[in-house]
């Protein structure tokens, strides 16, 4: 049963359209890679929130990908009696040098991650690196524009579902809800 204070945002459906347009483009784009450099596009998954995501698109790609995630983590540390907010990235395993990468991930927020791994996969040799996220949060100051947006949304209200979770809890509802907050 679905909590009386999540509203639906995005059906299952919408989300499956929105997927296979993407799937569209990535693969007009996996060809000219493939087509310039007989190599494979390296799509990698953001987990924990874009296997979701990630599953779905990678099958509308008509066109074969290498797979290779990674997971991504924030935590507070605190040094010299400073909080700061940290990015953790696992690459084992993940090889780009000379390779053209898709980063795939639920939810653009800030950018912050998107962009780290970006620089990250660069300055590690990729070729080329493009994303894919199905929500990018309109803000006021872009940091990240991927070059696959399934939605765009505006608001800074927390989304739950389709990878996405509340305290670990509803990532494995088909569709995505915002939680409406108590008044």
């Amino acid at each position: 049963m679905i909590p009386a204070n999540f509203k639906l945002q995005y059906k299952r459906e919408d989300i499956d359209a929105a997927v296979k347009r993407m799937g569209e483009g990535i693969t007009q784009w996996a060809k000219k890679v493939w087509d310039e450099s007989h190599t494979d596009l390296v799509a990698i998954p953001v987990l924990r929130g874009g296997i979701f995501f990630f599953a779905d698109v990678v099958r509308q790609i008509d066109a074969s990908v290498e797979i290779a995630p990674i997971r991504t983590w924030v935590y507070e540390s605190s040094e010299n009696n400073v909080q700061r907010e940290e990015t953790r990235v696992s690459l084992e395993g993940v090889h780009v040098r000379g390779r053209t990468v898709l980063l795939v991930d639920d939810i653009c927020d800030s950018g912050k991650t998107l962009k780290m791994l970006t620089k990250m996969f660069l300055e590690h040799g990729a070729l080329e690196v493009r994303s894919a996220v199905l929500v990018k949060r309109i803000l006021k100051e872009e940091t990240f524009n991927p070059e696959w947006i399934g939605f765009s949304y505006h608001g800074p209200e927390w989304m739950v579902g389709y990878g996405m979770d509340d305290c670990n809890r509803w990532r494995n509802l088909p569709s995505i809800y915002i939680i409406q907050q108590s008044a």
